[in-house]
């Protein structure tokens, strides 16, 4: 089986959980975004992931995410 950095075997297709996806933004905030994910690789000794940034914010806001989307099905 293929293995990631690191040396953890890579979960089969069927057993992910997640999407992949391209977002397109702003210069400034893909580089605030990159500069963040790197301070955190550096504070807590592991790799940096861009990716996992918008994903904290989300489940930070979910429960006003959610509402917002409740109001406009109304």
């Amino acid at each position: 089986m293929p293995t990631q950095s690191g040396g953890q075997v890579a979960p089969k297709a069927a057993d992910r959980k997640t999407r992949s996806t391209g977002m397109v933004t702003p210069t400034k905030t893909w580089e605030l975004l990159r500069r963040v994910a790197f301070e955190r690789s550096r504070r807590f000794c592991r790799r940096g992931s861009v990716s996992a940034l918008p994903v904290e914010l989300v489940d930070r806001h979910k429960t006003e995410l959610e509402k917002e989307l409740a109001s406009a099905s109304r």
